[in-house]
């Protein structure tokens, strides 16, 4: 309980020594705790926030992310699709920079029930505003990795289908489509997915059974949330090359189904069969990808990562 130590004070509210008697899940003493003791918990943290409610500057930069994404597609096209194929570095900051965007509009309204516990039980820490920022930024931080990493990927990916012997990605760009869904529907099967949404679907238990004091520990705490919440959307935001990055639609969709998943009765029941639809629609762009990519359904891939067309 050493680790804990701190967390009873910073979320000490009028039943403070409700608080203090009732043990952290996880710990020893909380994997014998009933649910009751755990909702003392709860409200005291609630009460000890004093009204500071973090949505409203979450749901601000969710507003600003998604501003930015719709007013800056187009934008982005005309720069990738005309004209020479801009270099690899300009490729990656543009893109870079589409994720981040997407990040803020598309994972950050699926972790607002974590921030709000986070920002519960730090309320009366020192410096909360700084420890919210750590948690923030630790796991955009985790997102951006990733993105980087898959942005790299398709960007050597496209590099080859220009100039190596892989050409005939642009003859039957839907396959790239049917790849990723099908690897999403795959990945809704896993165990792993359903171990890194129970995570997300218990931020109480999440926060409460890995909380440190101070901003080294939110940004640890940070880390390990965006380690979870990537286990279990990763393959689901791969989508976003099989369908183009400034897809709104695809966007629109994907965030309803991840905050679904995750704050909804019913998400964790949802998983699967998304999963069996994922890899229905992947069988299907197979067999019928020329006729939906002459109706337009998705983009091209070289607006993905600045490749031009060859």
């Amino acid at each position: 309980m050493a680790g804990h130590s701190g967390l009873a004070g910073d979320v000490a509210a009028p039943s403070a020594g409700a608080i203090g008697r009732s043990p952290v899940p996880g710990s020893a003493a909380g994997s014998r705790g009933t649910p009751a003791r755990l909702a003392r918990v709860w409200s005291a943290a609630f009460h000890g926030m004093r009204g500071r409610d973090p949505a409203l500057a979450v749901w601000l930069i969710v507003a600003l992310g998604w501003f930015a994404l719709l007013a800056g597609g187009h934008h982005h096209h005309l720069l990738v699709a005309g004209g020479s194929a801009p270099t690899l570095a300009f490729a990656l900051l543009l893109v870079g920079g589409a994720w981040l965007e997407m990040i803020a509009a598309m994972m950050l309204p699926t972790a607002l029930p974590m921030v709000r516990t986070f920002a519960a039980v730090s309320a009366r820490a020192p410096r909360p505003r700084a420890a919210m920022a750590a948690f923030l930024g630790a796991y955009v931080a985790v997102w951006m990795a990733f993105a980087l990493a898959a942005v790299v990927a398709a960007t050597a990916l496209q590099a080859a289908a220009v100039g190596g012997g892989w050409r005939w990605i642009y003859a039957h760009p839907y396959w790239l489509l049917a790849a990723v869904l099908a690897l999403a529907g795959a990945f809704q099967l896993s165990p792993l997915k359903d171990r890194c949404l129970a995570m997300c679907r218990d931020p109480m238990t999440f926060i409460f059974s890995r909380y440190r004091r101070g901003v080294r520990g939110a940004w640890a705490l940070g880390l390990r949330h965006g380690v979870s919440c990537l286990g279990c959307c990763w393959a689901l935001m791969l989508i976003m090359f099989g369908t183009g990055v400034g897809n709104v639609v695809a966007m629109l969709l994907l965030t309803a189904v991840m905050g679904a998943e995750k704050a909804t009765r019913w998400g964790r029941r949802l998983a699967r069969p998304l999963g069996f639809g994922l890899l229905l629609a992947a069988g299907g762009v197979a067999l019928f990808g020329d006729a939906l990519w002459g109706w337009g359904v998705y983009a091209p891939l070289y607006p993905l990562c600045g490749v031009g067309a060859p």
